[in-house]
């Protein structure tokens, strides 16, 4: 069974043509940054078969 994983994404516009954002893995902190919808959705792709990001809870979270 695959593990259902949470992210927070955040798009800044630039202009109509130009976008930059970050993909931030919610268990992890990891925050990945991207410039463009084709390498949003590869860090997404990425992070939930190759790149799995680390679970490390933060100390007030156990």
């Amino acid at each position: 069974m695959e593990v259902q994983r949470s992210y927070v994404v955040r798009i800044y516009r630039h202009d109509d043509e130009a976008m930059t954002g970050t993909l931030e893995a919610v268990e992890s902190g990891e925050v990945v940054p991207f410039r463009c919808a084709a390498e949003l959705w590869s860090a997404l792709q990425q992070s939930s078969s190759q790149r799995r990001f680390p679970s490390t809870a933060r100390e007030d979270d156990r």
